[in-house]
C-alpha cells in the first residue's frame, strides 16, 4: 500500500532511533531531513548528496563522515543490513525500493517535496515521525510567510506587469550543450510565476521530465529575463561561455543585462531542494526590483541557513556565502 500516513503515527510512538535516508535523490529527502537538528543524530545510513559541488551535510553534522554511505543502486538487503526503523525514500523510488522495504517490516517514508504544498506536507510527516512537531511548525510558518511576502505582491500584477521569463538548465555531457526546459507542474514553473514572471515555455512543455530546446526556440520566445541553471556546475563556469556566445547578442535579454545565473551554493535554488524558497526570493528581486527594493537577499539568505538549519555564523560566511556572494549581491 502506498498511503503511509498511518505508520506516521506508529513510527512516532516507537521514536525511531535507526534512521536510513537513501536511493535516488537522497539530496533532497535527505536536505529536508537535516532541517530538524535533534534528529541527525539518528541517521546511521546514508545516500548520495553530493550534486557535483561538494556536500552540505557534513558542515551539520559532525557525525556525517562516519555515517555508512549507500549508492544510488542500494537494495532491500543493503537497507535491512543497517536494522532501521525508519527509512526515507523520495516517492519516485518507492515502487522500485520503498515498498519492498516496507515489506520487510522497516517503517518508510516516501517524500515528494515537489511543490509548496507537498513540501508542507512533507516537512509535517517528519515532524511527526521523529517527534518534532513544533520544529515542523516553525519550518512551514517560515516558509509561509517568506512566500506570502513575495505573492501578496506579485498575484496584485497585471498580465502586462508580468516579464517574460524562460528559466533554463544548461546541462553539458561528452562535450555537447544543451538547454532544457520544465515541465509546467514543475517547480521552477511555480517559482517563476510566484515571483511575478510569465514562464514563456509553458505552451510548450506540459509533459514529464526535462525537455531540450534548440536556439532558434530560445530566439523565438526572445524573453525579457532569462534564468539560467546548471545543477553539477558552478555557475562561474557557463554563464561567461554563454554570454560570450555571439547568437546570443541579439535577444532582449542579454542586451538589457537580464540573463543570469540561478544563485547556487552547494545546490541549485532552482529544484525542489529546502532551497526554492530563496529562489522565489531571488527572482522575484530580479524580475521587480522597484517592488521588492527592501528585499534584502544577504540577509535573507543568511537567516536561511543560521535559523532554518542551525548552521552557525561563521561556517556561513566561510563555506556558504563565497559560493553565493556573487549572485545574491546587490
Amino acid at each position: 500500500v502506498r498511503n503511509d500516513a498511518m505508520s506516521v503515527d506508529e513510527i512516532a510512538a516507537q521514536k525511531p532511533e535507526r534512521i536510513v535516508i537513501a536511493g535516488k535523490a537522497t539530496l533532497l529527502t535527505a536536505n529536508a531531513f537535516y532541517l530538524f537538528e535533534e534528529a541527525r543524530e539518528d541517521v546511521v545510513a546514508i545516500g548520495r548528496t553530493n550534486q557535483g559541488l561538494g556536500n552540505f551535510l557534513p558542515h551539520l553534522d559532525a557525525r556525517y563522515e562516519s555515517i555508512e554511505k549507500m549508492s544510488h543502486q542500494v537494495g532491500p538487503e543493503q537497507i535491512l543490513a543497517q536494522k532501521p526503523d525508519l527509512f526515507i525514500v523520495k516517492d519516485f523510488m518507492y515502487r522500485s525500493l520503498g515498498r519492498q522495504v516496507a515489506k520487510l517490516g522497516v517503517p518508510t517514508l516516501a517524500l515528494s517535496l515537489e511543490s509548496p504544498q507537498k513540501f508542507a506536507r512533507d516537512i509535517e510527516r517528519i515532524g511527526k515521525a521523529v517527534r518534532s512537531e513544533k520544529q515542523a511548525g516553525h519550518i512551514i510558518e517560515e516558509y509561509q510567510t517568506r512566500l506570502e511576502e513575495i505573492t501578496e505582491k506579485t498575484e496584485e500584477l497585471g498580465d502586462g506587469e508580468k516579464p517574460r521569463t524562460l528559466l533554463l538548465y544548461y546541462s553539458r555531457r561528452g562535450g555537447e550543450t544543451a538547454f532544457n526546459i520544465a515541465p509546467k507542474k514543475w517547480i521552477q514553473t511555480f517559482q517563476v510565476e510566484a515571483a511575478g514572471g510569465d514562464p514563456v515555455w509553458t505552451d510548450t512543455h506540459v509533459g514529464r521530465g526535462w525537455m531540450t530546446i534548440n536556439f532558434e526556440q530560445i530566439a523565438a520566445w526572445d524573453p525579457d529575463h532569462i534564468f539560467i541553471t546548471s545543477f553539477h556546475t558552478a555557475p562561474q563556469d557557463y554563464i561567461d561561455d554563454i554570454l560570450d556566445d555571439p547568437r546570443w547578442e541579439a535577444l532582449r535579454a542579454v542586451q538589457n543585462g537580464n540573463v543570469e545565473a540561478v544563485p547556487t551554493d552547494f545546490y541549485s535554488w532552482a529544484q525542489p531542494d529546502t532551497r526554492w524558497i530563496l529562489g522565489v526570493q531571488w527572482m522575484a528581486k530580479r524580475l521587480h526590483p522597484e517592488l521588492f527594493s527592501e528585499l534584502d537577499m544577504m540577509q535573507e539568505a543568511k537567516e536561511f541557513y543560521t535559523e532554518l538549519y542551525r548552521l552557525d555564523s561563521s561556517t556561513y560566511e566561510e563555506v556558504v556565502l563565497p559560493r553565493l556572494e556573487e549572485e545574491i549581491s546587490e
